[in-house]
C-alpha cells in the first residue's frame, strides 16, 4: 500500500504559513526565540520538502522519514516542541492499520504525549496545553460515536482555538500582555490545516474565537531577561548515553530541550558559553546545523530601532566587505559561495532594520531563491535587488538613502545593477574543459557576467585580459575588491596596470577579504 503524506503536510503548512507573521506578534518578549510562528513553519517547510513528489512502501517507512525530516528542520523552542508533536503523531500511526477516525485521535493523544515527555518541566499555557486539550476533545468525540476523522479534527480545532483563549489566564505573562499564547495558536493552526485537508475543503478562521490580540511590550517586554546565546544544533553518529548527555546540557544551560532519535540528537539552549555546549557535544558525533544567536545585543539592538522607511540587507563574506556595507547602512548576512545563508536567517535580518521597507542584496545567483523565499517569513515589504557579486552589491549599495522614497531608490538601484559589468576571479579545483577552453588545475579563471572571459597562470593576467575588454567596450570606472590570497601590493599594480590601458579611465580599489575569489571587478 503507498502512502503519500505530502497533501496533508502542504495543507498544515499553508494554513500555518497564512498565519505565521501574526502568530509571531503575539510574541512578547524581543529576543530569537520569540519568532514562533517562523520557527513552526519551518519546521514543517522541512516536512514538506522531504515528502514532495514522493510515496512511501509502507505506513512505517512514511513516519520515519517524516520524523526525521521535522526533528533536522526545527528551529527554536517552539519548532523543536512541534517536532516532538510530528514524532508522537507518526509513532502512534505507525501501529494503524489503516487511517480513521480512532487513529487520528491515537495521533493526537501520541503528539501530546511525546510533546510533554520532551520538556524536562512542562508548563501549562502553551502549546504542550494546547495540544492535550485538543486531543482529549477528540477522544470524547470519538467515544461518543463519531466516525468521520475530518469532524473529529473539527472538534479537535473548536478545543484547541478554546484552550488557546484560556492560556491568557493562565500565564502572568500573557495576562499582562494580554496575549494568547503564540505557540498554542500555531497548534491550533495547523490542526485546522489537517481539517481541511480531510474534509477536502480550505481553511477556515474565526478570529473571534482565536483569541488574539497584540502584546503590550511596554508593559512586560521587561519582564524577560534575555540570557546569552540561543545555540541550536544536531549530533549526529551519537554515540554516548543520552540520559548523560541530556543531563550536563541541563545542568550548563536554561531553556533546554534535547531530543535524541536513533544517532541523532537534536539540542537547544539558552548559555552564556556556547563553545563549552559545542566542544563537549562534539565528543559525542559530528555537529551539523549549528546556530548561535546573541539574544542580549538583539534586545539592545531592538531597543535602539525606530520604524526606518526603508533598510537594506546584504549577504556577504569578509571582514572588509562587511565594514564596507555597513559603514554605508546595511544590516549584513554573513553567507555567499559555499555557504548559502537561508531564508530565515534574511528574514531575521530584514527584522532586525526595524524598516517597513527592505531592500535584499543576495551578492550570489545561489542566494537569491532565499532572498525571494524570505519574503513570505516577514511583515516588511521586500525588495530583492539580483546582484549576483560582492562587488556588485557595493556597488548598487551607492544609490542608497533611507530618507528617500523606497521606491526611487530601488529604481536606481535597478538601474545601476543593469549598466555595471560584473567580474569574478578564481581558482581550478580540477581539471576541465569549459565553451572549448581547456583548463588545468591550479589555473585563474576570470568570469565576466557569470560567462568564462579569460584563463591564465595568474590573477593578474586574467585581470588585465577582461580589464581590456572592458575598457575597450568604454568602461568609465572599474571597482577592484580584493581577496583572500591577494595582497595590497598585488592589486595595486594590477590597478596601475589597468589604468596604464586608457589614460580616462578610472579605478578605486578596496579591501574585501572574501574567500574563493582573490579579486571580483565591477565596470560602470
Amino acid at each position: 500500500m503507498a502512502v503519500e503524506v505530502h497533501p496533508v503536510a502542504s495543507a498544515a503548512r499553508e494554513a500555518l504559513k497564512s498565519r505565521a507573521g501574526r502568530i509571531n506578534e503575539l510574541n512578547v518578549y524581543p529576543v530569537p526565540d520569540g519568532d514562533t510562528g517562523t520557527n513552526m513553519l519551518l519546521t514543517l517547510d522541512a516536512v514538506v520538502q522531504q515528502t514532495a513528489g514522493k510515496t512511501y512502501p509502507t505506513v512505517q517507512e512514511a513516519s520515519r522519514a517524516v520524523s526525521r525530516a521535522a526533528l533536522m528542520g526545527a528551529r527554536g523552542n517552539s519548532g523543536v516542541i512541534l517536532s516532538q508533536m510530528v514524532r508522537g503523531a507518526c509513532e502512534a500511526l505507525e501501529k494503524a492499520e489503516g487511517f480513521d477516525a480512532a487513529s487520528l485521535v491515537a495521533a493526537l493523544e501520541g503528539a501530546s504525549e511525546r510533546a510533554y515527555s520532551a520538556v524536562r518541566q512542562p508548563v501549562e499555557g502553551t502549546m504542550l496545553t494546547v495540544i492535550r486539550d485538543a486531543a482529549q476533545a477528540a477522544r470524547e468525540a470519538l467515544e461518543s460515536g463519531e466516525q468521520d476523522p475530518a469532524r473529529v479534527a473539527g472538534v479537535a480545532v473548536r478545543e484547541a482555538l478554546a484552550s488557546v483563549g484560556r492560556t491568557k489566564g493562565m500565564l502572568e505573562t500573557l495576562r499582562r500582555a494580554g496575549v494568547v499564547d503564540a505557540g498554542g495558536l500555531g497548534v491550533a493552526t495547523i490542526l485546522e490545516g489537517i481539517r481541511a485537508a480531510l474534509a477536502g475543503e480550505s481553511p477556515e478562521f474565526d478570529e473571534e474565537t482565536s483569541g488574539e490580540g497584540l502584546p503590550d511590550l511596554e508593559s512586560v517586554g521587561h519582564e524577560e531577561e534575555a540570557w546569552g546565546y540561543c545555540t541550536e544544533f544536531v549530533v549526529t553518529g551519537f554515540t554516548g548515553d543520552a540520559e548523560d548527555f541530556r543531563e550536563h546540557i541541563h545542568r550548563i544551560g536554561r531553556s533546554v530541550l534535547v531530543v535524541p532519535d536513533a544517532d541523532v540528537v537534536k539540542v537547544h539552549l539558552h548559555t552564556q558559553d556556547p563553545g563549552e555546549a559545542l566542544s563537549y557535544a562534539g565528543r559525542f558525533g559530528r555537529l551539523s546545523g549549528v546556530k548561535v544567536d546573541d539574544m542580549e545585543a538583539q534586545v539592545r539592538e531592538r531597543s535602539e530601532e525606530t520604524a526606518a522607511g526603508l533598510g537594506v540587507v546584504a549577504v556577504s563574506r569578509g571582514e572588509g566587505n562587511r565594514r564596507l556595507f555597513e559603514s554605508m547602512g546595511a544590516i549584513v548576512v554573513e553567507g555567499g559561495q559555499g555557504a548559502n545563508p537561508s531564508a530565515e536567517e534574511i528574514a531575521r535580518a530584514v527584522r532586525r532594520s526595524g524598516a517597513r521597507e527592505v531592500v535584499v542584496l543576495p551578492n550570489n545567483k545561489n542566494v537569491i531563491p532565499a532572498a525571494e523565499q524570505a519574503r513570505e517569513l516577514v511583515e516588511a515589504r521586500l525588495h530583492v535587488i539580483p546582484t549576483t557579486t560582492v562587488a556588485s552589491g557595493l556597488a548598487a549599495m551607492v544609490a542608497f538613502d533611507p530618507e528617500e522614497e523606497p521606491e526611487e531608490v530601488v529604481e536606481e538601484m535597478r538601474e545601476l545593477l543593469s549598466a555595471m559589468r560584473q567580474v569574478q576571479i578564481t581558482r581550478a579545483v580540477r581539471d576541465a574543459e569549459v565553451a572549448g577552453n581547456r583548463i588545468s588545475e591550479g589555473q585563474y579563471m576570470a568570469f565576466l557576467d557569470g560567462e568564462l572571459a579569460s584563463v591564465g597562470g595568474s590573477v593578474e593576467e586574467v585581470a588585465l585580459a577582461v580589464a581590456r575588454t572592458l575598457v575597450e567596450e568604454g568602461a568609465g570606472l572599474l571597482t577592484l575588491l580584493a581577496g583572500e590570497g591577494l595582497g595590497a601590493g598585488e592589486v595595486e599594480e594590477i590597478a596601475s596596470k589597468i589604468e596604464a590601458l586608457d589614460g580616462e579611465v578610472e579605478v578605486e580599489v578596496r579591501e574585501g577579504g572574501q574567500p574563493l575569489y582573490p579579486l571580483e571587478m565591477v565596470a560602470e
